[in-house]
């Protein structure tokens, strides 16, 4: 983890970034049910950015790109072409007794 920089610079950040997505790249999306995807959002890819939020506070963009690749994870990660999301992401991040999934929302 970098200690010096900008706070602010997309690049600071980048690292983190490229952690988050080669973990996802690792699990290969395509051959997990999305029961699976979901579990692994929640158990092991939350984890990172908590885990970088308890030093330094995030900037939306990068929150915002964290998200996206959720989102592309969740709704078949490494298929081409256009995705299509059954559900909107405000209601994925419901909690269970609302009739979501509890994945944790990053932006705040």
């Amino acid at each position: 983890m970098p200690i010096r920089g900008n706070l602010r610079n997309k690049k600071f950040w980048q690292l983190m970034v490229e952690k988050f997505r080669s973990r996802l790249t690792s699990w290969k999306g395509k051959l997990i049910s999305i029961a699976g995807r979901v579990c692994l959002i929640k158990s092991l890819i939350s984890a990172l950015p908590l885990y970088y939020l308890s030093f330094f506070k995030m900037p939306r963009n990068v929150i915002k790109e964290l998200v996206r690749i959720q989102i592309n994870f969740l709704w078949g990660w490494g298929s081409e072409g256009r995705k299509t999301t059954w559900v909107s992401w405000d209601n994925i991040c419901k909690s269970k007794e609302a009739r979501g999934l509890a994945i944790r929302d990053w932006q705040f």
